[in-house]
This record gives C-alpha cells, structure tokens and sequence, in this order.
C-alpha cells in the first residue's frame, strides 16, 4: 500500500489480491443484495487507487483505511437507494437464488474456516465494545444503524472519539497495530 501511495501503481494488481477477500465480505456483509454488494466493492477498489497517494497515511495499517473506504461506499449507495424509496419487501428479500446461497454457505472446508474466522472476529468486536462507556455503545450502535439523531458537528465528533476509543480498546485487547 506505501508503494501505490507513493505513486507506482504497478503494484494495485497486488494490494488488490490483499483487499479483496476482506472488502468483499464486508461489502456482501452490509448490502442485501448481491448486486449492490459488488457495485460498491468496484467503487471502494476504484476509490482505494485514486486516493491512496493523497489520503493514505503511510504510518497505519492499510486494511482498516481501506475498509472504511469500502463502509463508507456501502453507506452511500444504501443511502442512495432510501433516498429514491427503493425498499425490499420480504418476498423479494427472500427470492434470493439459491446459488448465490450456496456460494455463501459455509459447507466446504473453507468456507468453515470462513465462518469461524467471521465468528471470533465478532466475538472480539463485542469484548472491546463492551469495554466501552454506555455512551460510546450507543454512538457506534447509532452509525452502525445509519441514524444520526443530532445534526453536524456534535454527531460527528462524538463518532470520532467513540471511534477512537473503540481502536484503542481493541488494540489494547489484542495488540493489533
């Protein structure tokens, strides 16, 4: 990711090999629909290159910038989609084809693997949430809801420390940099 920032973008075949997998699951993980899902995976990826040089900060962790590039494409195009009152009924929720259900069932050897590792990593969201105060608990339940109940600046700066404390707690937990 320091070389694509620093310009050589002979090496996004490679950062994209890293992100994919991650971004994907994230992006299948908050659309319902497959096809949204991937839409916004090809705007995080496109996003992921075009801002690598000027935004990524050499000094953190890739997968975490790239990951809330990729929530954040998510947000946007489900906002978009509440925006022109595009609902899903529960029929349509539910006609969902059975194919795109087996390619997402945990049944071969690594796709177990996939949900154990989908699992802990839940499990460990909860312990450093719950490490959190009460009022943090109910900003970042707030984002993850997409509802922002103050307006502007007050929201915004109580889901950056909430954030932030939120980091630190789970690097604290498992000394993850």
């Amino acid at each position: 990711m320091a070389r694509l920032a620093d310009g050589d973008r002979s090496v996004f075949a490679a950062v994209y090999q890293r992100l994919r997998g991650p971004i994907e699951r994230l992006c299948h993980h908050l659309l319902p629909h497959h096809a949204d899902a991937d839409d916004a995976f090809q705007e995080a990826m496109q996003k992921i290159l075009e801002r690598a040089p000027a935004d990524y900060d050499r000094g953190r962790p890739a997968l975490p910038w790239a990951l809330a590039i990729a929530g954040w494409e998510c947000r946007t195009l489900r906002r978009k989609h509440q925006r022109r009152r595009e609902t899903v009924t529960t029929d349509e929720a539910q006609a969902v084809p059975r194919a795109q259900q087996a390619q997402h069932a945990p049944n071969t050897e690594g796709g177990a693997e996939e949900a154990i590792i989908q699992r802990d990593l839940a499990e460990a969201a909860r312990q450093a949430l719950g490490t959190l105060s009460p009022a943090d608990q109910e900003t970042l339940q707030v984002i993850l809801r997409d509802e922002a109940p103050m307006p502007g600046a007050t929201f915004r700066k109580r889901r950056e420390r909430a954030l932030g404390r939120l980091r630190t707690a789970f690097r604290r937990l498992y000394g993850l940099g």
